[in-house]
């Protein structure tokens, strides 16, 4: 199965402005690659003699066709964009019980299975794939930039009280879920019981629209991926990083993750490194006037430092 058969993805373009929508010539080219036990999903949206190549990570509730609204223009200027789903979204095929761990390590192996040549390689984060950027950056080394709408430390409690449905359910969850993924680490929930899913986008029917795809935001995560995303092991500290140049964009009214959580981590970056905020944005970015500010923004970003 693929997104062909899938009517979600559709309707979600909707909300996005024209220029960002696919079409039959923006359509990406889909298949699967095989690491380790998953069957992984891509995205590949193609070009000739690209500028270089990105490889774009969707966060908690996401999807690698979720993230059209980027691939789509930076594919129109000349740039190649890879776009995995992350187990247990979108199609990918697994076995096994999936972590955060386990989502470095094939984000990883994803970016060095097409970096088997000299095209210049960036990678990109919405939401905490911002993060995961960062983490797999550090691991592949030859990475030309980062690029995130956000980027939250999540071993940092007070955020994680900020992220979820109320203090209550975190300071619950900080007590029981260790307990629990060690006992039902397989067992599966739905995000929404933990986490502000509500504030995923700030349009009411494309929340309710996301909360239904079970692709999407309305997946079940297994306890042991909840409890190792609250407990990521990064293999350098922000005030060590110098591996590439990091640029944040965040949304100016992102309801769930407030960029003052992003810049606890932003701020402490030793690399070079650039902020920039989307007007009137929401979590997932759909806006028209602040996704011509982010097209624009990574764009820029990529011509200084694509050489």
């Amino acid at each position: 199965m693929n997104y062909q058969s899938d009517s979600f993805w559709k309707r979600i373009q909707d909300y996005l402005p024209l220029h960002n929508r696919i079409t039959p010539e923006t359509e990406p080219l889909e298949y699967f690659i095989d690491i380790e036990k998953c069957n992984i999903h891509i995205d590949h949206y193609k070009v000739e003699q690209p500028k270089a190549r990105l490889v774009l990570f969707h966060g908690i509730g996401g999807n690698g066709r979720l993230l059209s609204f980027i691939a789509v223009p930076l594919m129109k200027s000349g740039y190649e964009v890879i776009c995995p789903d992350l187990p247990p979204y979108g199609y990918s095929r697994y076995a096994g019980t999936i972590t955060y761990d386990l989502w470095v390590r094939y984000g990883v192996e994803i970016v060095r299975y097409f970096q088997q040549d000299n095209i210049p390689m960036f990678l990109f984060g919405l939401s905490a794939g911002g993060l995961l950027a960062y983490q797999v950056a550090n691991a592949c080394g030859n990475i030309r930039g980062i690029m995130a709408t956000c980027i939250l430390d999540l071993r940092n409690r007070s955020i994680i009280k900020q992220i979820t449905r109320s203090p209550l359910i975190a300071t619950i969850g900080n007590a029981l879920l260790p307990i629990g993924s060690k006992i039902a680490g397989s067992m599966k929930i739905p995000m929404k019981m933990v986490v502000n899913m509500k504030a995923i986008a700030n349009d009411t029917q494309l929340v309710k629209l996301l909360m239904k795809d079970k692709r999407t935001s309305g997946a079940r995560v297994p306890l042991a991926f909840m409890q190792s995303m609250l407990h990521p092991v990064l293999q350098t500290e922000p005030e060590d990083f110098t591996a590439c140049p990091f640029l944040l964009v965040h949304p100016g009214d992102d309801r769930w993750t407030d960029i003052r959580l992003s810049r606890l981590f932003y701020d402490r970056l030793a690399c070079e490194k650039e902020l920039h905020v989307l007007e009137g944005a929401g979590h997932f970015p759909v806006e028209a006037t602040a996704l011509k500010q982010l097209e624009n923004v990574c764009i820029n970003f990529l011509g200084k430092h694509v050489v």
